[in-house]
């Protein structure tokens, strides 16, 4: 059976536009009710990267969540709000995303990821443990909420990305020590790991995107969307497939097709409501980034990190010593000192971390020395 996408046009963040465009988007999905039952302990899980304003459209918008929230508590489900930011504690976090305050205002938790419990997967995976939140584990329903954004290391951040806040705090940082500069690793963890959270609900934030260098310092890019799908994977086919990106190129959709997961091949989806054909959304800007996927012995790739994969640097002007990239560096490469922020190339993993959370968006990408000279 095909996994269904529904996509809804919204033109701004008006709430009562949101309300109605999630409203429709989850009509040919049966509804809210077909997700929630009543008492249903609902988690769900927003992007909250890093304390930024909504306008930034770093986090998910602060009306998709109430809309969200709202449609939960109207199918007698029992809302929490839940992530694991990548800088600073939830509650300041979803203060300055906006989304405390609908939290508040609805009687809904905010559940910060602290407490873990080990999952063993099944034995085909590659992936055979994950600690996850206990609160992802106990929620008797998981709505995932991404922000349709690009990101520096895995190209865009969806729906499968967006279970990846269900790590909490520095386990994910061990994560990206494992996968180093091998990003289809550590794409194959995170198909994996979207099977094991298996969201029963995926809504995409897409009224305003983000493209450039995402996930957390790119453009805002509007796009007018809502989509909504039961199947992660399915929709974040079809988000490449409408801002322009070959769905092979996106690394968790060519790790789920390997492991013949549902929902990421293109016969395996139906789209419904806005035909794709008529959307007109012209490609995204990608970030600057060009990985090393090789399948060369570790003496010969190391060297040709520095030749052909984008290295961090810091924009001095930009740049006001706060410490957040060194806290955040999983081979803690960055120092900083007198002399300002340091980073140690040859311990440098290229995961781009401090890219991602830098708030002044002073972690720029420098191209390889082979790419600057093609370009």
């Amino acid at each position: 059976m095909a996994e269904k996408v529904s996509v809804t046009r919204c033109a701004d963040y008006a709430y009562p536009r949101v309300l109605a465009g999630v409203r429709e988007a989850l009509k040919p999905l049966g509804g809210m009710k077909a997700f929630v039952q009543r008492g249903d302990r609902v988690l769900i899980k927003p992007n909250l990267l890093a304390p930024k304003h909504p306008d930034r459209c770093v986090t998910t918008h602060p009306t998709m969540v109430r809309a969200v929230a709202e449609l939960v508590q109207e199918a007698k489900g029992i809302p929490a709000i839940g992530d694991s930011p990548a800088v600073g504690g939830l509650r300041r976090v979803a203060a300055q995303a906006g989304i405390a305050a609908v939290a508040d205002e609805l009687g809904c938790p905010l559940v910060e990821f602290k407490e873990v419990a080990e999952v063993k997967a099944d034995e085909a995976c590659t992936f055979r443990r994950f600690e996850l939140a206990k609160a992802v584990l106990e929620a008797d329903v998981i709505i995932n909420l991404p922000k349709v954004k690009t990101h520096s290391q895995t190209l865009l951040t969806l729906g499968v990305k967006n279970t990846f806040g269900c790590i909490p705090g520095m386990r994910k940082a061990q994560w990206h020590l494992k996968a180093g500069i091998d990003h289809a690793y550590f794409a194959g963890m995170l198909a994996e790991l979207a099977q094991i959270v298996k969201p029963a609900l995926t809504i995409a934030d897409g009224v305003i995107g983000m493209e450039g260098d995402g996930p957390g310092n790119g453009d805002p890019r509007p796009l007018g969307l809502i989509l909504a799908s039961g199947n992660p994977h399915a929709l974040d086919t079809t988000i490449c497939q409408i801002i322009g990106v070959a769905p092979q190129d996106l690394l968790t959709i060519q790790a789920g097709r390997e492991r013949g997961f549902e929902g990421t091949g293109p016969r395996q989806i139906e789209v419904v409501g806005q035909p794709l054909a008529d959307l007109g959304v012209s490609p995204f800007r990608l970030p600057g980034r060009f990985d090393v996927q090789w399948n060369l012995p570790g003496f010969i790739k190391r060297p040709l990190k520095n030749v052909f994969v984008p290295k961090p640097r810091v924009d001095r002007g930009l740049c006001v010593q706060c410490g957040v990239c060194a806290e955040v560096c999983p081979p803690q490469a960055i120092s900083v000192g007198a002399k300002g922020v340091r980073i140690d190339y040859r311990r440098c993993i290229r995961c781009y971390c401090c890219q991602e959370v830098c708030p002044e968006g002073a972690m720029r990408l420098q191209e390889g020395w082979i790419r600057r000279l093609a370009s």
